[in-house]
């Protein structure tokens, strides 16, 4: 009953919950389903275990006519009504009403003010708060004082049964009800607190996805326009002396789609990190991602006065992966870091070759290095990482957790080497090292 009624919610969760109780998110209604369901099954069992005792061991089943009818409606009710009219408010309302009604009969049965269980009214105000939130608390606190105003009312009146002073023994009862409260207190409480942590958990790798993918856009696109940007000038530049400009403009269109893509990517990576989709990695010829890479950051390197060089395998090096991803987000980020922190003057290797199972690709850059304290911290998001490069550049210190979450992503590692100084065995600068799984299907 539980689950069909949740699968109907996954269904129409924007039609359905937003007219009774307004989540906050889809695991917000998932944890308060699971309360509804435990405190159900526990109000059910507890209330049954009672009336078994009345009937049992008191040896007084007069009361029977009200007390298994409320149970039962107990029983049916709540549950059919999630079921039938797909409103969770109703549902909890009801299995409130109804588990608050027949505890007051009980202990109005039991005694009222006098009986050895009254301490159970506590329970009220904490199922309503959880099952409802707030207001299920605030209602819960006003069902409580009704109840002990009803409970005075009868004793100054001097009507009401006390089955407990007449068929019972009160300091045994009471201490069966204290050991039952307990428990039923410790289950609720428990199951509470782990759905809140889990849910805390959730919603706290959810703005954590959110925040890497702003950090995206902001990274990379501004990567894309600042290349768009020099494209544009140096088109423009050599409109004069060539009026066509298309190969620069060629540049410019490219970068364009580029963003366009980008932009589809990062929407596409938020429902994989919600579940909603896979991953979307199709085969790719590297060389070709490889060339185009180096077309679009050679002209950042050269405007700088370094000298790019490319060594790449004659094979076309099939692996899976997400092109624009692997291309803006990967390879030109740590392209754009080996330009940042390199002089005027130096080089960076571009390299990539197979092994029998996988692709490695190298970065090399001659430049100033990572500080050790850095290095150590690089792909943590939370560490303070950034720094300027050699002409005053400016950085954010997220592109490298990016890279590597999002080569985890295509199956691939990242390994970083780096010397501040030149030694005898290696001179200064930075390797990076990047391993990919070879495509089993052909390009």
């Amino acid at each position: 009953m539980f689950r069909r009624r949740y699968c109907i919610m996954e269904a129409t969760r924007n039609r359905s919950t937003m007219r009774d109780l307004t989540f906050t998110s889809e695991d917000a209604y998932k944890k308060r389903l699971t309360y509804f369901k435990v405190i159900y099954f526990l109000t059910l069992a507890v209330s049954l275990v009672y009336i078994v005792k009345f009937n049992l061991q008191y040896k007084v089943p007069d009361y029977n006519s009200a007390l298994i009818p409320i149970w039962v409606v107990l029983l049916i009710v709540p549950p059919l009504c999630l079921r039938l009219l797909k409103n969770y408010l109703i549902s909890a309302c009801i299995m409130g009403t109804m588990s608050s009604l027949i505890l007051a009969y009980l202990l109005y049965l039991s005694g009222g003010i006098e009986a050895p269980g009254i301490f159970w009214l506590t329970a009220i105000p904490l199922v309503c708060g959880i099952l409802v939130g707030v207001p299920g608390a605030i209602g819960g606190y006003l069902i409580v004082f009704t109840i002990l105003w009803f409970f005075w009312y009868a004793r100054s009146q001097g009507f009401g049964p006390n089955v407990i002073a007449d068929y019972g023994d009160y300091n045994r009862e009471k201490l069966f009800n204290v050991v039952v409260f307990l428990l039923f207190s410790a289950f609720n409480t428990h199951y509470y607190i782990r759905g809140e942590k889990s849910l805390m958990k959730n919603l706290e790798e959810k703005n954590l996805d959110v925040e890497n993918l702003l950090r995206v856009l902001i990274h990379d696109i501004a990567n894309t326009l600042s290349s768009m940007t020099y494209n544009l000038v140096k088109a423009k530049e050599d409109r004069e002396e060539n009026p066509s400009g298309a190969q620069e403009l060629d540049k410019i269109e490219r970068a364009v789609d580029d963003i366009v893509n980008l932009l589809a990517q990062v929407r596409h990576l938020k429902s994989v990190k919600d579940g909603k989709a896979s991953m979307p990695l199709k085969p790719l010829n590297l060389t070709m991602v490889l060339n185009e890479v180096y077309e679009n950051t050679v002209a950042t390197a050269q405007q700088k006065g370094i000298k790019m060089q490319l060594d790449i395998s004659r094979d076309r090096m099939p692996i899976n992966g997400e092109k624009t991803i692997l291309s803006n987000v990967v390879l030109q980020n740590l392209i754009n870091n080996a330009i940042k922190f390199s002089h005027p003057g130096e080089r960076i290797d571009l390299r990539a070759y197979p092994t029998d199972s996988e692709v490695i690709i190298e970065i090399r850059d001659y430049g100033i290095g990572i500080p050790k304290e850095i290095l150590a911290n690089i792909f943590n998001l939370n560490s303070q990482t950034t720094r300027p490069g050699t002409q005053g550049e400016k950085g954010t210190g997220y592109g490298m957790p990016l890279v590597r979450e999002y080569l985890q992503m295509m199956d691939g590692t990242i390994e970083i080497f780096s010397s501040e100084e030149t030694s005898s065995s290696a001179p200064s600068g930075t390797r990076v090292v990047l391993k990919m799984p070879l495509a089993k299907s052909v390009l």
